[in-house]
């Protein structure tokens, strides 16, 4: 099921999780006007898919597909919040394909900064 909130499928940032670290990369991601397709592993995201969507200005495209699965065509970058190893795969794929990957932990974003993943995606 796909919920698509922009209307836009290229140069987009893919974010996968739904923690607190993911929580804080979308915010940041939305505070820089990044256009953002978030896959998420839950529905129990009400309150924050509304101010996600309130604060991205519609720029965030919520997906409960499967990741793994999912086309990378128009992403520029993919943040990987949720920690689990079964993300390695579609880390591999994402590289194979030219997309920058970028994995969160508990403390915050590890590699690039987000101002630089922000970057990567035109206004």
């Amino acid at each position: 099921m796909r919920k698509n909130l922009d209307g836009s499928a290229s140069d987009h940032i893919v974010l996968v999780g739904t923690g607190a670290a993911a929580m804080a990369v979308l915010w940041r991601l939305c505070a820089a006007r990044a256009h953002i397709r978030w896959y998420v592993d839950s529905a129990d995201l009400g309150e924050e898919a509304v101010l996600a969507h309130a604060l991205g200005g519609g720029r965030v495209e919520l997906s409960f597909d499967d990741p793994l699965t999912a086309s990378l065509d128009g992403a520029t970058g993919i943040v990987i919040a949720d920690g689990e190893s079964r993300q390695d795969s579609l880390a591999e794929r994402a590289r194979a394909s030219g997309v920058a990957v970028h994995f969160v932990g508990g403390s915050g974003l590890l590699g690039p900064t987000l101002a630089a993943v922000a970057a990567a995606v035109p206004a």
